[in-house]
């Protein structure tokens, strides 16, 4: 167990860093202006002497997302529930929840700031719009597999309606549920992103869309590092908890 654990944790940081060290080799070999391509090096750099001017845009774009997906993943769910356990709910919301889900949120986001402005509050509106399909779609999936064995079984022994779903549902369909969670995780910080291209000049993704339009590539460069960490990190904290949470086998 400790020596595959090892595997798992080496073998992917072992690439990284081949990489990195390849995309290092090849920008000093081939002298690319730090403009066009800067060194990994450089970037790294830039992250740690800059940080305190990262930090404020660091921690917007972290709220954002968490708030977005805090709010977005109760009511995927919740739709969910209601979409599976009704036909003419399924038939109502469904079609226009796909729509919802296959639409670029960057189409959505000029009609948002008209209704709401500039401020969090669009944006966190705009996360949560690109995130909770994807919740809902899982959910769904999981709600609507689960056996009817299982449903004739908690009917024998009658189980109300709350206690079939909390008891034989939501551990049936619990694998589905937070796989679309954890898609939810890295959806809610791309959607951040995007929002914030657009929508203010606060976070990250207005950083990149500023840096890039003084040619300051390297520090642009800092901001993507910077938004990939907070997406793995939420999804490795909701991997994390799926471990801890769904300890049976189904």
């Amino acid at each position: 167990m400790i020596r595959k654990r090892l595997f798992d944790v080496f073998i992917p940081l072992i690439t990284f860093l081949t990489l990195f060290a390849l995309w290092e080799f090849l920008a000093r070999a081939t002298g690319t202006p730090k403009w066009i391509l800067p060194k990994p090096s450089d970037i790294i750099r830039s992250m740690i002497v800059n940080f305190s001017d990262f930090w404020p845009h660091i921690l917007v774009t972290l709220q954002t997302a968490l708030f977005g997906f805090i709010i977005a993943v109760p009511i995927g769910i919740a739709i969910a529930t209601a979409i599976s356990s009704s036909k003419f709910v399924s038939n109502a919301l469904a079609p226009y929840i796909t729509v919802l889900v296959v639409t670029p949120l960057l189409a959505l986001v000029p009609l948002l700031m008209l209704i709401f402005g500039y401020g969090m509050r669009m944006r966190i509106i705009a996360v949560v719009i690109q995130t909770f399909g994807i919740v809902n779609m899982n959910s769904c999936t999981g709600f609507l597999n689960v056996p009817v064995m299982r449903r004739e079984l908690m009917q024998s022994i009658g189980a109300s309606r709350t206690q079939t779903f909390f008891k034989m549902m939501v551990p049936s369909a619990a694998t589905d549920i937070f796989s679309g969670v954890r898609l939810a995780g890295i959806f809610c910080t791309t959607a951040c992103i995007s929002t914030e291209y657009v929508g203010g000049n606060m976070g990250l993704g207005s950083q990149i869309i500023k840096y890039s339009q003084f040619l300051k590539t390297t520090e642009s460069f800092a901001c993507i590092f910077f938004v990939a960490i907070v997406g793995i990190i939420m999804f490795s904290l909701i991997s994390f908890i799926q471990k801890k949470t769904i300890f049976w086998k189904i």
